[in-house]
């Protein structure tokens, strides 16, 4: 009697009640979520918890002391089923655990046992161990004839499987257990929540007199009004959902009313006035929606959450309904400043903010650079005198403005948020409700001309920032380090005008003067709208609008940075409606651009073929220069071929340089014929390029008798790197094959070369006799044929191109079996073979031609 006495009254009872107190406190700090369903028992997040871990250690030491001190006595199974439960709070489920089946081995006929197994169903659900849980479920307690369980813990039971039922989206039998057993749910909070809970479900469900009736018994159960006014919201967006004619529209309006009037609401009159707009919305009614959203904002008071909600809602208007892009911008802007990221639309938000901000920034730079170059047309005076209309029309807004504030802050007498943003825009405001969603900016003339004279009021504050995310890197150079070398110029400019002009100097601080000023605002506005189109077509959804844009790009500004690829986004945009302009653009990007990703891209070509294209040309163009200057004339003079050929319609090609290159080798060579009529040529076909004084002095010594260019000795001449020739020719790692590779990159090209002596055959015999073979045995393969000079003593032979090795392989085989193959072969140490990309700019590159050939003989064609 002794032990059981102490033990409860002593360590049991005070643990129990402060576990009771805890749970209290755990549960009445339950803060409800932003989306989704309510939680009718609250476990707290481990943070939350960390505010009651003294308490919880506590608990479980005065009942340690009990265990320790009473071992025989009758409330040791009820001090280790309590400590659980307190390590279960805690988090601690491994503790929780042993504690839990402590009870079960130790105590097998305690009349716990229910219990017991339903929080280690509970610890194991929590452990994310949902087979585990269900089993003990299902065999210990459901299934279990042998137990009687109290109308607690059948309570407690139906809360955790209609939790377990929500974590499968299983709604019906959510509801099922929760109605069966809700008036057994003890604790008066836990019976508000659970209605609370039915009531979501029930509309989840699309039931709404169920769902009403829920959500009407919570103000029975709790006292707490901020839960109570939560059910309230909920019974009015059941009836803003639910109502279907205009006597329940007056039903809702007099619910509303009702809470907007009673004095306990005041603050949560934002949340009142949210739903008005949505009844508004219901009824298409959005301008009053908008009225509605906007005097929730006025009012509101600290709640975060329902200012995102309003300014969330007020842009989806703008955005979606509207089409009234600029507005939706500044609503999305405030919605981004205060939703917080667990917020279920903070994706969404953040999203279209960065979307509206890029199309507003692009609007308005090419409206305010329009504007610039406007003022720049006009005379001084013109200017002058809109500059004064501008600062009275400011001056009397600003006091205006000033005038509401004051109004604003005897009304509220608290400080209460207003947008900035919106409140440039209230005097749009009204103008905007009566216009066309949608309307293409440029379609306008009246939003045009009004930006025109309006341009400071509305864009005046913002930052003159030049090149912003410009694509070009080389032009950005250049203009930036322009800028840094005008900078102390551009300031004494700033001082004459702020000087001149005094107060008035930002209005005229932008206008360019210079042509080169007026070329750089014309670059502003050209990527703007190019920007514009982009948004437009990915983001908004406009494709017609972006069609406008991108046209009228290129009807502005011919053969800019942007044209190509508006044509492209064009092409893209009217082949996805069907158009025939689509074939225009096609065949205007083929003809005009065809060595381009955007041609590869509509031909359905690999762009990673350019790639290799452009590094093909690069290495031909380097090649040249390097022949040249190395006195290899005619190596030189196949790689002019060469490049002739394969890119003579390539912009980047230097054609004057080339030509020049190719006379000057002719010369070099004795044929002065040829010299002088390339040279005349390229004087003719390109007076501005920097080899013409050069050409015309060349020509000026011919003509002065000077009949021979003669270069100096070959002392130059490359003769390959020295490579270490020991070692096995059949291991594929000797030294002398180092460089070379036997795989075929994806999307290299693949050449068939031949060496022949210089001396056994002719440049023109060869390029004759393979022509001929190639025009009689391989015509359908389309080759070309081009001769370099190898080190001065063989020629080279390079056909272009196969489509993989094996073709190249066939052609090999039936070149040496043909008649003119074993003409072109005859001489001794001459080779055909087939050679990469890759492997040609090491064999060739690096005069390691022979090395190649022992590689292929070797390695490749063992």
């Amino acid at each position: 009697m002794y032990h059981n006495t102490t033990s409860y009254f002593n360590g049991y009872y005070n643990a129990k009640l402060l576990f009771k107190e805890t749970l209290r406190q755990i549960e009445e700090n339950y803060e409800f979520p932003m989306s989704g369903f309510i939680e009718v028992i609250n476990y707290g997040t481990e943070d939350e918890i960390k505010s009651y871990t003294g308490q919880f250690d506590e608990i479980i030491k005065k009942n340690d002391i009990v265990i320790f001190k009473h071992p025989n006595g009758n409330y040791v199974d009820k001090c280790r089923l309590l400590n659980g439960k307190a390590q279960f709070y805690k988090k601690e489920y491994s503790l929780a655990m042993q504690n839990f089946d402590e009870v079960l081995d130790k105590f097998p006929d305690s009349d716990l046992l229910p219990e017991v197994h339903f929080w280690r169903a509970q610890t194991f659900y929590m452990m994310e161990n949902r087979e585990m849980s269900r089993s003990i479920l299902e065999e210990q307690i459901l299934y279990n004839d042998t137990i009687d369980l109290s109308k607690k813990l059948r309570a407690e039971l139906a809360i955790f499987r209609s939790r377990m039922a929500l974590e499968e989206k299983n709604y019906e039998e959510a509801v099922k257990l929760l109605e069966e057993e809700i008036e057994n749910i003890g604790n008066n909070l836990r019976r508000a929540k659970a209605h609370f809970l039915l009531g979501q479900l029930y509309d989840e469900l699309d039931n709404f007199p169920k769902s009403l009736e829920h959500f009407s018994e919570v103000s029975k159960h709790i006292n707490d009004y901020e839960f109570v006014f939560r059910a309230k919201m909920k019974v009015a967006r059941l009836y803003v959902e639910h109502q279907t004619g205009k006597d329940d529209d007056m039903l809702v309006y007099e619910y509303l009313n009702k809470l907007l009037k009673d004095e306990k609401n005041e603050e949560y009159r934002d949340q009142i006035y949210y739903e008005f707009a949505l009844l508004e919305l219901k009824k298409d009614s959005l301008n009053r929606a908008l009225d509605y959203l906007r005097n929730s904002l006025d009012v509101s008071a600290g709640n975060q959450r329902q200012k995102a909600l309003s300014y969330y809602k007020s842009g989806q208007i703008y955005f979606y309904q509207m089409q009234d892009y600029p507005s939706a911008q500044a609503y999305f802007d405030s919605a981004a400043s205060v939703v917080t990221p667990e917020a279920p639309e903070y994706k969404e938000i953040v999203s279209l903010a960065k979307t509206l901000k890029e199309y507003v920034t692009a609007l308005e730079t090419i409206h305010y650079q329009d504007s610039m170059l406007w003022l720049a047309s006009l005379p001084e005076q013109e200017v002058n005198a809109i500059v004064d209309s501008i600062v009275a029309r400011e001056a009397r807004l600003k006091r205006e403005e000033e005038e509401r504030r004051l109004a604003e802050l005897q009304k509220q007498q608290q400080g209460n948020f207003t947008n900035p943003a919106l409140l440039n825009q209230a005097t749009r405001r009204n103008n905007g409700r009566n216009q066309q969603g949608g309307q293409w900016y440029f379609d306008n003339p009246a939003a045009v001309t009004n930006g025109r004279l309006q341009f400071q009021q509305l864009w005046g504050q913002r930052p003159n920032e030049d090149n912003w995310r410009r694509s070009k890197k080389g032009p950005q150079a250049s203009f930036a380090s322009a800028e840094e070398d005008s900078a102390s110029a551009e300031t004494v400019v700033d001082s004459t005008a702020l000087k001149q002009y005094g107060d008035k100097y930002k209005y005229y601080k932008d206008i360019p003067k210079t042509e080169e000023e007026k070329a750089l605002a014309n670059e502003k506005i050209e990527e703007a709208m190019y920007k514009l189109g982009q948004i437009y077509a990915q983001n908004l959804n406009e494709p017609d609008s972006a069609i406008k844009t991108y046209e009228a790009l290129l009807d502005r500004y011919e053969n800019s940075e942007y044209t190509l690829r508006a044509r492209y986004a064009l092409y893209k945009l009217y082949t996805q409606k069907g158009s025939p302009l689509a074939e225009a653009q096609k065949n205007v990007i083929l003809n005009e651009y065809p060595n381009t990703i955007y041609a590869y891209l509509i031909l359905g070509k690999d762009p990673n073929e350019l790639r290799k294209e452009e590094e093909e040309y690069l290495y031909a163009y380097d090649g040249l220069f390097a022949a040249y200057y190395n006195k290899e004339y005619e190596t030189s003079l196949g790689f002019s071929e060469f490049l002739l050929q394969e890119y003579g319609d390539n912009e980047n090609l230097d054609q004057a340089k080339l030509h020049y290159i190719r006379g000057m080798s002719y010369g070099y060579m004795g044929e002065m014929d040829s010299l002088r009529k390339i040279l005349t040529y390229v004087i003719t076909q390109f007076p501005e390029s920097e080899v013409v004084p050069k050409a015309k002095e060349t020509l000026a010594l011919m003509d002065n008798g000077f009949s021979e260019v003669r270069p100096s000795p070959f002392a130059n001449d490359p003769q390959g790197e020295e490579v270490d020739v020991s070692g096995s020719l059949a291991d594929p790692n000797n030294p002398r094959y180092e460089g070379f590779s036997a795989e075929v990159k994806p999307n290299d090209k693949v050449f068939v070369l031949m060496y022949l002596d210089k001396n056994a055959i002719t440049k023109a015999e060869a390029q004759t006799k393979i022509g001929n073979f190639n025009q009689q045995h391989a015509k359908d393969l389309k080759l070309k044929v081009f001769i370099f000079l190898y080190k001065q003593t063989h020629l080279v032979p390079y056909i272009n191109r196969f489509p993989d090795i094996a073709a190249a392989q066939q052609y090999i085989e039936q070149f040496k079996a043909s008649d003119i193959g074993q003409e072109v072969l005859s001489s001794d140490g001459a080779e055909v073979f087939y050679i990469t990309h890759s492997n040609f700019k090491v064999a060739y590159g690096k005069k390691r031609m022979t090395d190649y050939i022992e590689y292929y003989k070797n390695i490749l064609n063992k």
